[in-house]
């Protein structure tokens, strides 16, 4: 069963409503945290000006650790749910900066 399947209804509260179900069970792994912790850490992050780079930034460690561990369907839902993420949060703004990080898959632009 993965996280997503795991988050009951009760967790989409409207203070948390803004996050899709399928971004609280990446802030939970990510974070290691319940999806109840993830739902309000979330809604808490994207009051930030850096919470649109962070949930950018958490769904991209999940799909490089998904493709690192050669889990096809794994990578394919991340890299749906990446793109969907650079669209709605289109701030350009990256939290790290690595010489060794891997290269953005996506344009900004929402392209792809």
């Amino acid at each position: 069963m993965s996280v997503l399947e795991t988050i009951p209804d009760l967790y989409r509260a409207p203070e948390t409503s803004q996050l899709a179900p399928d971004e609280i069970a990446v802030i939970a792994r990510h974070e290691h945290l319940t999806p109840a912790e993830a739902a309000v850490r979330g809604a808490e992050m994207l009051r930030e000006p850096w919470g649109h780079a962070a949930m950018r930034q958490m769904v991209w460690d999940c799909l490089c650790e998904a493709k690192r561990r050669a889990d096809a369907a794994e990578t394919a839902r991340l890299t749906d749910l990446y793109r969907r993420t650079c669209r709605r949060y289109a701030c350009p703004h990256d939290r790290r900066v690595s010489p060794t990080r891997e290269k953005h898959p996506f344009p900004f632009g929402g392209g792809g």
